[in-house]
């Protein structure tokens, strides 16, 4: 066993960044190591996804374990892949990874393995037993039920959130719940959640958004914040404006609890999504502090999903490049950014993952 050093830096401790004097870790794939770090750089136990999909048999749509791990990634929450007709396989997959992998059920049997999906199953064929009898024998690997909005049309996001909210309330877990696209207002969205549900994808600026028809953050939606909705970012291709997030949101106070990606396989290492990394520099860059945006992708993200990351076993970090970069949203709108982070060093369960020449 080898010991790497890092010296210099910033290191994130209790909700911040602060100086790196120097760090040990063990390491058991190479040779002992002194690292110097320049002042910009940032150590982190890792980062967090909150909302993504990853691979399982029969999904397709979804990213390996392997490639968001080869990304500095080292725990994420599945938002909804699967649902009772292959989660339990899935989570047995999952649960063998070397990354902690969390998970919502889809209220669809079918969940995403079928995307797009032309046909999905109507409300009234989905099964509340079923839904329930997966969540209980799940333990603390599942959080609750993902409704995916805007398939159909109002009626069946309405039987949707309805089945959803009856399994919830059943099996005393939360709902996720898919914005972008939806025929209902955000005011009727809301009206059906409870503090500690999460709405995703909050900062869209299509159909169903959460703006009144002033322009402004609907008066329903920022109650149902101040009273414990979690909002996640969610930011997909499709899900994220900048106008909505920086003119509209920003201004009333209203920020994320949770920074993610909504990564998919035809977005993986592509923008506006490409990896996590990216995720926090685009937030950085957008209008949020580099605090706020780590607490999110951390500390928020952890204390949901019940870990406690220490520098132990992991260690990631990110190299700032402060070249000018443009940030894209869904509606080809843009931000000029000074600060791109890459990951140059992954430690993860004591094993070198990558090691990137530092400049």
């Amino acid at each position: 066993m080898a010991t790497w050093r890092f010296h210099g830096g910033l290191i994130w401790k209790e909700n911040g960044f602060k100086e790196n004097t120097s760090i040990d870790i063990q390491v058991l794939n190479a040779e002992d190591r002194e690292i110097y770090l320049s002042e910009s750089s940032l150590l982190v136990p890792g980062l967090i996804d909150f909302h993504c999909h990853i691979w399982a048999p029969g999904a397709s749509v979804g990213v390996t374990d392997t490639e968001y791990i080869s990304s500095g990634v080292i725990g994420s929450v599945d938002a909804g892949t699967f649902g009772y007709d292959g989660w339990e396989n899935a989570d047995r997959l999952w649960q063998n990874s070397p990354m902690e992998i969390r998970s919502w059920l889809s209220v669809l049997p079918e969940g995403l393995t079928i995307h797009p999906n032309p046909n999905p199953t109507k409300p009234e064929d989905i099964s509340v037993e079923r839904l329930i009898e997966t969540a209980s024998l799940a333990g603390n690997r599942l959080y609750g039920f993902k409704v995916r909005l805007g398939q159909i049309d109002a009626k069946t996001d309405r039987g949707l959130l309805e089945v959803a909210r009856n399994a919830a309330e059943k099996s005393g877990l939360k709902m996720m719940v898919h914005l972008t696209g939806s025929s209902l207002s955000i005011d009727e969205v809301v009206e059906i959640l409870r503090p500690g549900d999460v709405l995703t994808h909050p900062y869209h600026g299509q159909k169903g958004h959460v703006l009144d028809e002033h322009g402004k953050v609907s008066a329903a939606f920022k109650q149902a914040v101040d009273r414990g909705l979690l909002l996640d970012v969610g930011q997909g291709s499709k899900h994220f404006s900048w106008k909505v997030f920086q003119q509209a949101a920003l201004k009333e106070g209203i920020k994320p609890n949770f920074i993610s990606s909504d990564i998919v396989r035809n977005t993986w290492k592509k923008p506006p999504v490409n990896d996590m990394s990216y995720i926090v520099s685009r937030f950085i860059a957008g209008g949020l502090t580099k605090e706020e945006v780590f607490s999110s992708v951390l500390d928020n993200a952890c204390r949901f999903m019940g870990l406690e990351l220490d520098y132990v076993n992991r260690i990631l970090v990110l190299e700032a490049d402060h070249s000018e970069t443009q940030y894209l949203d869904s509606e080809g709108d843009g931000i000029t950014g000074h600060i791109q982070y890459n990951p140059s060093i992954h430690i993860n369960h004591g094993r070198v993952i990558f090691s990137h020449e530092l400049n």
